[in-house]
């Protein structure tokens, strides 16, 4: 096997099997609040999971079920917010392939955020342009 074809098999593993963790739900909290206001959306989030909520809540955001960003705690709910038109901001990068249009993860002890840049067109919702810079898009 060819050093190209090795290097194609590592990146297919590494995309499909990224070994990335779910953050505490303060940090959560902090990116989350940073993207919705990227995303015009300043101090009001769909969010449904009550703990993190009230860590938003702590950092000046607003549970709100009228905002187009929404924050998701399962496939489940990536799939139905993204039904519903909202920018949905998930945990895991495997949702973004359900319709989760930016995925906040810890990789090596550091918060990495991804970015699926059809999702986030179907959403509606323009980011701004330093969100898109250092997330990585998929």
């Amino acid at each position: 096997m060819g050093f190209k074809a090795k290097a194609l098999i590592v990146l297919a593993v590494a995309i499909s099997g990224l070994s990335a963790g779910e953050l505490p739900p303060e940090t959560q909290a902090k990116f989350i609040k940073i993207l919705a206001s990227s995303a015009g959306s300043a101090g009001k989030v769909v969010c449904n999971n009550g703990g993190l909520a009230g860590e938003l809540g702590k950092v000046g955001v607003t549970p709100d079920a009228s905002s187009k960003v929404a924050w998701a705690s399962s496939e489940g709910e990536v799939k139905s917010m993204k039904a519903a038109g909202k920018l949905v901001i998930c945990g895991k990068v495997e949702w973004l392939s359900a319709g989760g249009a930016i995925a906040i993860v810890e990789e090596g002890g550091k918060p990495q955020i991804y970015l699926h840049m059809g999702n986030i067109s179907a959403s509606g919702v323009t980011l701004s342009d330093a969100v898109l810079k250092i997330g990585k898009r998929l």
